[in-house]
């Protein structure tokens, strides 16, 4: 090589070398930038929190190993923190962030507890924690679970095998007073079933025959009508009737073990529902179509009036034993991954009811998008759009992913009444207003029928009112984990998505968020039940003793409040 060339390739290589030396510099952080960088993690480590305690039986003290004691924020339902305790009864839960927390404790023979329960019927307190803070013996006293056992069989003294017994409790639901499962079990060949882990309090306990995915037979070959006053076997409660008004209430204590609590199914007039489902998707007879028969009573208790799967290639189907009433018929089948249903109303007199049409097709596409008043604001990586049927509401349906550009589609929607609700909205968000086609809905309520598919827009606003402050009661004390409401004014009380509510943490405290704009009442109660609130006979006595607010967008105020004590009567 020529020396002018060795002097060019030199000079190159020093360039190269001098610029990768500057990529090299420019990409490792500088000892300022480490420094910085560690101070933070430092900082950051420093600001989480640690919890720690025991768990013991209430009894004597004794440590319970195996508990599971968990952490749930207020603001982010993706992350739960957890632990067991060790045979000490000990538990540490390590590295928590800040913030304001429901704290449970669970395990096999007792009932379930949250910090800051006083008694059992209490809502327990949020546990607030501050940057660095450590919480130290925390202590749960468990209480062993109830059991309720006994027998289940026929008008002939014959035991009833794997007949469904559930034990219920009433509670508040949108206003009104409804039964849910607290508990279900399964008799065994002697017709024999044990309800366990049962928290103190007052049940229904019921019995009925299971009959989903049994085999249903024409009474002749012709299959010809059942005969007049043809009998049939009925949910029946405790200790022996159909009618949920006349059944007697089983009060169980802690610890305690009930049994003895026999069942006899009663038998009442019943009827048959005959009909065919055609499947629009394959143009055949709908048979492997699966048939569901749900009440459509709203006094008190979902039922279930039975199920099964259509076996007959022309789709003809027969429900036996139907007790009169009003029903909602759903056929559903499914295939390759989608699911395409219909649901009928269906009304049960003194006769058997023939002639029942379903056609089973696709359901209607309703593209939708959210309209957002303020800055979009989440909880989570995602929103998504749930619609769920008002009549079937233990058929669940996937929810639909709103798109970055804010639009989302929900597919296969059948005919009938929904609700509409959007899943992932920041704390300070409210639904402003629901639009299917050209009409409005305040709570969120959407008619879809035959044809469907108009456009649906949510329209949110994240800029919803924060109302703070504490809670003290008759003494001046703090009022821990006691219910905070803010009730909407008498005119919007239907609307249950405007009422907010919070339990008070160990300081008495409360921060509402959400709020959209309007008249409330702030009122703060111990001694009740969750949800009492939504019923507007409740809410009368107590008008004199709420604390009126009128909030716009953005506001934040604070509102300290008088806990009012709400005497419980001998039943509850």
């Amino acid at each position: 090589m020529k020396p002018l060339q060795k002097f060019r390739a030199a000079a190159v290589g020093l360039a190269c070398f001098s610029l990768f030396g500057t990529v090299l510099a420019a990409q490792a952080p500088s000892g300022a930038a480490n420094t910085a960088n560690a101070t933070k993690a430092a900082k950051d480590k420093d600001e989480t929190c640690r919890v720690s305690g025991m768990v013991v039986k209430m009894a004597d003290g004794t440590p319970l190993k195996n508990a599971t004691v968990k952490l749930e924020n207020d603001s982010d339902h993706e992350h739960i923190i957890a632990a067991k305790t060790t045979a000490d009864g000990r538990y540490e839960l390590r590295n928590v962030p800040p913030g304001r927390y429901k704290l449970k404790v669970t395990r096999n023979g007792y009932v379930e507890k949250e910090y800051g329960q006083l008694k059992q019927s209490d809502p327990g307190a949020m546990l607030a924690l501050s940057p660095g803070q450590q919480k130290q013996d925390v202590t749960f006293k468990l209480i062993p679970a109830a059991v309720i056992a006994g027998r289940v069989f026929d008008e002939d003294g014959e035991a009833v095998p794997r007949a469904m017994v559930v034990a219920s409790r009433e509670v508040y639901r949108e206003g009104r007073r409804t039964l849910t499962m607290s508990g279900f079990a399964e008799t065994d060949d002697l017709g024999q079933y044990r309800l366990f882990g049962l928290a103190p309090g007052r049940y229904y306990v019921s019995a009925a025959q299971r009959d989903w995915g049994e085999v249903t037979g024409d009474r002749e070959f012709t299959a010809t009508s059942a005969a007049p006053g043809e009998q049939g076997y009925v949910k029946t409660y405790y200790p022996g009737t159909p009618d949920i008004g006349r059944a007697a209430v089983i009060a169980a204590k802690e610890g305690e073990e009930i049994a003895g609590m026999e069942i006899p199914l009663k038998q009442v007039a019943v009827y048959r529902i005959r009909g065919k489902v055609f499947n629009a998707v394959t143009h055949k007879g709908g048979s492997e179509a699966y048939l569901a028969l749900i009440s459509r009573n709203k006094k008190l208790e979902w039922d279930f009036g039975g199920g099964q799967q259509v076996h007959k290639s022309d789709g003809s189907f027969e429900f036996p034993s139907v007790v009169p009433g009003s029903y909602v018929l759903l056929a559903y089948w499914s295939d390759q991954g989608k699911t395409y249903s219909t649901q009928q109303k269906v009304d049960v007199g003194d006769g058997d009811l023939e002639g029942v049409s379903l056609v089973i097709g696709a359901g209607a596409t309703i593209p939708g998008s959210m309209r957002w008043e303020g800055r979009p604001s989440l909880d989570r990586d995602e929103l998504s759009v749930s619609i769920q049927s008002v009549d079937l509401s233990l058929m669940w349906r996937e929810p639909s992913r709103v798109e970055t550009n804010q639009q989302f589609t929900v597919k296969d929607v059948g005919d009938g009444d929904y609700k509409v609700s959007v899943i992932g909205l920041g704390k300070d968000c409210y639904i402003k207003d629901t639009v299917y086609g050209e009409t409005h809905s305040a709570d969120g309520s959407i008619s879809v029928s035959k044809g469907g598919g108009e456009h649906l827009e949510i329209v949110i606003s994240s800029r919803g009112a924060k109302v703070q402050g504490a809670v003290v009661d008759k003494d001046g004390l703090p009022a821990a984990g006691v219910w905070v409401v803010a009730a909407p004014d008498e005119a919007r009380r239907t609307n249950f998505r405007l009422f907010k509510e919070q339990t008070t943490d160990q300081y008495g405290k409360f921060d509402l968020h959400g709020l959209a704009p309007g008249s409330y009442k702030l009122f703060s109660w111990t001694g009740i039940e969750r949800g009492e609130w939504e019923d507007e006979e409740f809410l009368k006595p107590f008008e004199a003793k709420g604390e009126s607010l009128e909030v716009q967008d953005d506001d934040a105020k604070t509102v300290n409040l008088q806990l009012i004590e709400k005497k419980r009567t001998a039943n509850e």
